[in-house]
């Protein structure tokens, strides 16, 4: 083979390796699996026996992280409606998982709309909230607002957050060098950046235990 030839040969494999990455990491195949969507996943047969990697959002009270492994159901992102995936996850469930967490699971894809999972990510709403209209930790242990609705700031107590438990303690706020912690109870997805010491703000009702059943969450923001 004269040179020009075995250059003209090089670059032709260079080119063909270049496609096959591409379509293999585009496609997920890069952890094993198939990126598909929620209806793909549902509705192609041919996926079946399958390694799978699919995003969906989790429906609201369709799981229990108590079980093992932990059951729950998927639908389309930034839809309501239309066809769910069930989930049948072996591991440990992210802290921030909860009711409309975007979930990201891989496994292997059976019949019936199911796949046993044995990886899973969340990806977390940026959402963010003023303090000014909200009660510091400290003043509201100190008021007497049980059965009244409340919104308060803190920061997250280090270690306190918890995957959502379906009506268990999610996480603690107190405030930096003291003055009290308040038990949270919340049941959907924290939000984005959800770290140790992180300031919250968090809406809800105050009851007669000592703790705020949190409609909402946020990440404080800048604004005053």
């Amino acid at each position: 083979m004269n040179k020009r030839a075995r250059n003209r040969l090089i670059g032709v494999t260079v080119i063909i390796l270049a496609v096959a990455a591409a379509v293999f990491f585009g496609s997920g195949a890069g952890t094993g699996a198939y990126s598909k969507t929620v209806s793909e996943a549902v509705s192609d047969a041919s996926l079946v026996g399958t390694r799978v990697r699919v995003t969906g959002t989790v429906v609201a009270g369709s799981w229990d992280k108590r079980t093992d492994p932990m059951k729950f159901r998927i639908k389309t992102e930034g839809k309501t409606g239309g066809p769910e995936l069930s989930v049948v996850y072996t591991g440990a469930a992210p802290n921030t998982f909860g009711n409309d967490t975007v979930a990201i699971v891989t496994g292997m894809l059976e019949k019936g709309g199911l796949i046993k999972a044995d990886d899973m990510t969340t990806k977390c709403p940026s959402k963010y909230a003023s303090k000014s209209d909200a009660m510091s930790v400290t003043d509201l242990l100190k008021a007497k607002a049980a059965g009244q609705p409340v919104r308060v700031h803190g920061i997250l107590k280090a270690g306190s957050l918890n995957a959502s438990g379906q009506g268990g303690e999610r996480f603690v706020l107190t405030v930096a060098g003291g003055g009290g912690d308040l038990r949270v109870q919340f049941e959907g997805a924290m939000p984005a950046g959800t770290k140790d010491g992180v300031g919250l703000v968090v809406g809800g009702e105050y009851t007669a235990m000592g703790l705020v059943v949190a409609s909402d969450v946020a990440r404080l923001s800048e604004a005053k």
